[in-house]
């Protein structure tokens, strides 16, 4: 064959070989797992949508008004899907932790501490 036939030829298979691999890598990782159990746990996800709740457990919803004066619970909007005792122990939950009273924030009383325990 000459040169210029070899020039033509060259990206043309280069570019079946990308193709090619790339459909071999996904047909291989599709059947080495179930679909999802690598990604989820590789790829951090967003936290599905949820209402905030107060003490009795009544949905805080400032759109529309209602129970919108109440501070939010953890407790209730938390512990309807997660162990509360375990999260509680967790670092977020924990910020603040020495320096909470109830004075410390009068035009916000839910708020009972600067949540920056441990950032300094």
């Amino acid at each position: 064959m000459k040169l210029k036939s070899w020039k033509r030829i060259v990206p043309l298979l280069g570019l079946m070989l990308v193709i090619v691999g790339a459909i071999l890598i996904w047909v291989a990782s599709a059947r080495a797992e179930p679909a999802g159990t690598r990604l989820a746990q590789a790829v951090p996800r967003q936290h599905p949508p949820f209402f905030l709740r107060n003490e009795a457990g009544e949905v805080i919803d400032p759109l529309t008004g209602e129970n919108a004066g109440d501070p939010y619970s953890p407790a209730a909007t938390c512990g309807d899907c997660h162990e509360y005792d375990t999260i509680t122990q967790g670092y977020h939950f924990q910020q603040g932790a020495d320096v909470i009273r109830d004075d410390f924030n009068a035009e916000q009383p839910w708020v009972l501490s600067n949540g920056m325990f441990g950032k300094f």
